[in-house]
């Protein structure tokens, strides 16, 4: 009876427009009647106008708490929703004498979450929230400013200002992180804050060397292929940097001849010499280069593709030039390739290969018969031909080499008995001809 009262009372003192009243009348209803949806109904309407009016006298306030009570108290209804709406971007333009910073925020973000397109409410609470972010930051809440400014941004994706000073947050955080011995998120939180400025030098230079430190960690970690992929993303960012070079072509090395990574002899040669370029000095990688290269050309040889065995070491004599064992293995690719153009008539060719063989190798007795019997054979065929001239040349080169052997020795003397008797029909057929003339 006693709600019934109160209730019909504040009816008629809303009827009369005495707002203020009713809404205390209407108040007493519901505390008495909780459930009664018809008393919260018209207490709604009651906090309505009341707030309508007080917007009217300026109290902006007061306005808003009360339209605020109506919403709550009948959400579905789509006047009282509208005027919650306007009256609080009215209330979110006001100064903050006039109404608190926290009472503008927990009304806007409402009406975002009511009208999640609507532009004009999204962009001032974005405002709101990236000024209540600075202010966490100055105050050492840097958690606080991350989360305040991340809303502020996710609501006003295009604000430079507030991508500014969400890098800034990111990078400060990160510092923290950082000293505190969390590289990985310190690594983490730059990659955010360059995503949102990927000009700022400072912000750069930060997240290489982080990355660098943090590489060292996972190559102690014995993560290798981490290690490589942040030392890489490191020197994108700052390319000169010595030590992240130094460090990288390591990583490269150690990945290259680890025994636990399962990777092919190519992938190890690949790694190797990407780490040389890096770092073209290091004896230990040169030594590892070449000791791979060597491996692949054994292999070759032994299907019998010379050529394809002398290009490699080629490039292992390039890459390490005093190394024995690459002089020795290339001298025998040269040598084998060599013997198989003779077979197959490339006596130039064969000719060529034995030379640079020789070149590799002088001592080696093998190389240097079968290079004397290369001459040979081919000033034999170029002496059929009647060339004596370059017949008794290459004779003359394989009897320097093996001064001993008696077929060549023969063929040396027959051949410049050959080159004589030519030269002197020659001179008695230029003479006969000058006769003639005369």
């Amino acid at each position: 009876m006693q709600a019934e009262n109160a209730f019909f009372r504040g009816s008629h003192l809303l009827s009369r427009e005495s707002i203020s009243e009713a809404v205390e009348a209407l108040e007493k209803a519901v505390k008495l009647e909780p459930q009664n949806s018809k008393y919260k109904s018209v207490l709604a309407v009651a906090y309505n106008n009341l707030g309508l009016k007080s917007n009217r006298e300026g109290n902006i306030r007061d306005a808003l708490r009360s339209l605020t009570k109506a919403r709550e108290l009948t959400p579905d209804d789509k006047d009282i929703t509208a005027n919650f709406i306007h009256g609080t971007l009215q209330a979110a333009a006001a100064p903050e004498e006039k109404i608190p910073l926290e009472q503008k925020t927990a009304a806007l973000k409402k009406v975002v979450e009511l009208e999640p397109e609507n532009a004009a409410a999204r962009k001032i609470l974005a405002a709101l929230l990236n000024n209540a972010g600075v202010t966490k930051g100055k105050t050492g809440s840097h958690e606080q400013e991350l989360e305040e400014l991340e809303r502020a941004l996710s609501l006003d994706p295009a604000n430079s200002k507030i991508k500014k000073n969400l890098a800034t947050a990111y990078y400060n955080v990160a510092v923290e992180k950082g000293r505190a011995g969390g590289h990985q998120e310190e690594t983490e939180l730059l990659k955010a804050a360059l995503k949102l400025s990927p000009k700022d030098p400072m912000i750069t230079e930060h997240l290489a060397r982080s990355m660098s430190n943090l590489a060292v960690i996972k190559g102690k970690e014995g993560n290798t292929t981490a290690q490589i992929a942040l030392l890489k993303e490191s020197l994108d960012l700052l390319p000169g940097d010595s030590i992240t070079k130094t460090n990288l072509a390591a990583a490269y090395n150690n990945y290259a001849v680890s025994e636990n990574s399962d990777i092919r002899p190519t992938d190890r040669i690949a790694l190797l010499e990407s780490s040389l370029k890096l770092d073209p000095n290091n004896q230990s990688t040169i030594g590892n280069l070449s000791r791979l290269l060597i491996e692949k050309a054994v292999a070759e040889a032994k299907h019998g593709a010379f050529s394809k065995a002398a290009d490699i070491l080629e490039k292992a004599a390039k890459i390490d030039p005093n190394n024995k064992t690459v002089q020795a293995n290339l001298a025998a690719a040269y040598h084998n390739e060599g013997l198989k153009s003779g077979e197959a008539g490339k006596h130039e060719e064969e000719i060529r290969l034995l030379q640079k063989a020789h070149k590799l190798v002088p001592s080696s007795a093998e190389i240097k018969d079968d290079l004397a019997l290369a001459y040979n054979d081919y000033a034999v065929i170029l002496g059929k031909r009647g060339d004596h001239k370059q017949e008794t040349d290459l004779l003359t080169k394989a009897a320097k080499l093996v001064p001993n052997n008696k077929v060549i020795q023969d063929n040396l003397s027959k051949a410049k008995q050959k080159s004589h008797l030519t030269e002197e029909k020659k001179e008695q057929g230029t003479a006969k001809k000058k006769t003639k003339e005369g």
